[in-house]
């Protein structure tokens, strides 16, 4: 044996080695081998066994050419082109996101022996059988006589057509069906285009717009309460078959994706009979987002959530064509069902931690987690939702709860990232259109009357109590105040880490680049625009109106009913007790960690009279 084949064996029984090294654990031992790739134990262990049955059957294969690689030289060409595909595989899954302190070690071996065993290729190899341009001419030169002896029958041509054929035809309905884009919604206004524009989520976090209109009614008992997809809070506008949040993308086959305006949206009522009154980039306080996941996770786990009922279903609302209903039993269902399932294991972390309800979301946990799969360091991150007006007197401060980042873009991207986009499905233009929106959008003048002689004794309270902080130009707007200066809960402030900043700032992939992400002493300075709107109050909303965060810490309501949008306009705040707030919306309860309702005592010194005053003035701003 030459000294070439014999270096060309000794890497083949390396790779041999390294491959039982995954093959017997993941066979006899799966699940000590999932909690040594720190993956999820609801990982299916029957088909990681059967990966491991398929890496020995590899190593068994490529045996021969560990032995005597020149004796079988098409056998061993094979093993190296094996070991090609395997690198080109782990690659494209360390592009899709895939863990990559799973992938890349897996990506960079194959990678490695792939090159090491292509080198010493040749040298293995007896001189007509090594490869060569002139021996792949001689190749291909015989593949056309071949095939021009071969195609000379009728028969096999009239074979061979029938079969193009019904490729063709399978080939174009996938692509149809599955595949192939139409334009994207235009907003006729740029109102229209945030409540309506895809900002580009990821195909995994869209679901199927035929699924979802018959998922209400084949689980009516899962829902929180009567009105369907509106009873999770979702605002419907006259005329829209979707809820403002959504976009209708057709990839294939129409999808809803979200955008900004899902959590970014709100209404209000001046009375119970009165008519919801949407209001652009407030808080989406009638939201319940995480009752919608648990309730799509709920539909995937039920046993009836099949393709033949779910096709039954869909062929109530909608008559698919055969082949369309071929797609959606044997692809589109089953996918979407899977992805659902996939998204529940990964969104376990949050049975551990109190209820969010509704206007209320954990901010960073579902990036540490899901996107950058850290492990769950049981912190809790719910927040209330914010508004995002007045973005362009924003800029350069410092943004999130915690002021973390000072960077506009940098806080879009990593918001649209947590709900599912990615570097690679993110449409810019279209992001920038909404982005671009809220630069300039200013919100809504307050709906009643103001005593404006009150205001403007509030005013004079307003400068010396309130505006160092919360005015626009003020030093101290849009800095951070230490966590025990300001004494609210701290819990979203731990959730925020320096690990976490390491992570960001260590994804660069274009258009999403981290660079001015920090770990801060506590919360950031708001300014007070459009407070009246706001309610509740405080980072994680603790506090139901703004006369109740201008009490004493021991006179706030400890419970009560927030996603009732009937306004209080003299308290400053949503109506969040009575029937009618308990029938629609969710018990808040101040005791429960992560909603402290604690803190931010300034102002609870003042007097009743100049507490009223003050009130007055905020309404104006």
């Amino acid at each position: 044996m030459s000294k070439g084949a014999k270096w060309f064996g000794r890497i083949v029984w390396i790779g041999i080695l390294l491959n039982l090294c995954f093959a017997i654990p993941a066979m006899f031992a799966p699940d000590m081998f999932l909690a040594g790739l720190d993956q999820p134990p609801e990982t299916s262990l029957l088909w990681l066994q059967n990966v491991g049955v398929l890496l020995l059957a590899l190593c068994i294969f490529y045996t021969p050419s560990a032995v005597a690689p020149g004796r079988y030289p098409t056998h061993t060409k094979l093993v190296v082109l094996s070991r090609w595909i395997s690198a080109v595989f782990w690659f494209v899954l360390w592009r899709q996101s895939a863990p990559a302190g799973v992938v890349r070690p897996l990506l960079f071996t194959d990678l490695t022996l792939g090159i090491l065993l292509l080198l010493l290729l040749n040298p293995a190899l007896a001189p007509e059988n090594r490869l060569s341009l002139r021996g792949a001419g001689k190749a291909l030169a015989e593949l056309g006589t071949w095939l021009r002896n071969a195609w000379r029958p009728t028969w096999v041509k009239v074979m061979l057509a029938a079969v193009l054929v019904v490729v063709g035809l399978k080939g174009f309905g996938l692509w149809y069906y599955l595949l192939r884009a139409q334009p994207d919604f235009q907003g006729a206004t740029p109102e229209e285009h945030f409540k309506h524009g895809a900002i580009g989520l990821s195909t995994e976090s869209r679901l199927p717009y035929y699924i979802w209109q018959v998922l209400p009614t084949m689980f009516p008992e899962k829902l929180p309460g009567p009105g369907g997809w509106a009873s999770f809070g979702f605002i419907y506008e006259a005329g829209q078959d979707i809820p403002i949040g959504f976009s209708l993308r057709k990839i294939g086959y129409p999808a809803l994706e979200a955008n900004c305006s899902l959590c970014h949206t709100s209404t209000y009522r001046t009375s119970p009979a009165d008519t919801p009154k949407v209001i652009l980039g407030a808080p989406a306080h009638t939201l319940d987002l995480e009752a919608f996941q648990h309730f799509l996770f709920a539909c995937a786990s039920d046993p009836r959530f099949t393709p033949a009922n779910v096709l039954n279903a869909i062929h109530q609302v909608h008559q698919t064509s055969w082949f369309e209903g071929f797609v959606y039993r044997y692809a589109i269902i089953p996918i979407t069902k899977h992805g659902l399932l996939k998204q529940k294991i990964a969104y376990a972390w949050q049975d551990s931690r109190p209820t969010e309800g509704r206007g209320r979301v954990d901010t960073f946990n579902p990036t540490k987690f899901n996107v950058f799969h850290m492990p769950d360091d049981g912190t809790i991150g719910t927040v209330d939702l914010p508004q995002i007006w007045n973005q362009r007197p924003r800029e350069n401060l410092y943004l999130h709860w915690d002021g973390n980042n000072n960077k506009l873009g940098e806080r879009n991207y990593a918001a649209a990232m947590a709900v599912g986009a990615t570097p690679q499905s993110v449409i810019p233009a279209s992001f920038k259109q909404v982005t671009d929106f809220l630069l300039d959008l200013h919100p809504p003048a307050f709906p009643f009357p103001i005593d404006q002689t009150k205001a403007a004794r509030g005013k004079a309270i307003y400068e010396s109590k309130c505006a160092s902080c919360h005015a626009f130009g003020s030093p101290q707007t849009g800095q951070v105040t230490a966590i025990d200066t300001i004494g609210t809960d701290r819990h979203r402030f731990d959730s925020f880490t320096e690990a976490l900043v390491g992570k960001f700032h260590a994804f660069n992939t274009p258009p999403f680049k981290f660079d001015a992400y920090r770990k801060t002493e506590g919360y950031s300075n708001t300014p007070l625009d459009g407070v009246w709107a706001r309610a509740p109050y405080l980072h994680n909303g603790s506090v139901p109106t703004l006369w109740d965060l201008l009490q004493a810490v021991e006179k706030r309501p400890t419970v009560f009913y927030t996603g009732y949008d009937v306004y209080d306009p003299k308290n400053l705040g949503f109506v969040t007790s009575g029937p009618d707030a308990e029938h629609a919306g969710f018990k808040f309860e101040a005791c429960l960690p992560g909603n402290s309702n604690q803190g931010h005592i300034q102002g609870t010194e003042l007097k009743d009279d100049q507490k009223w005053d003050l009130i007055e003035y905020l309404k104006t701003l």
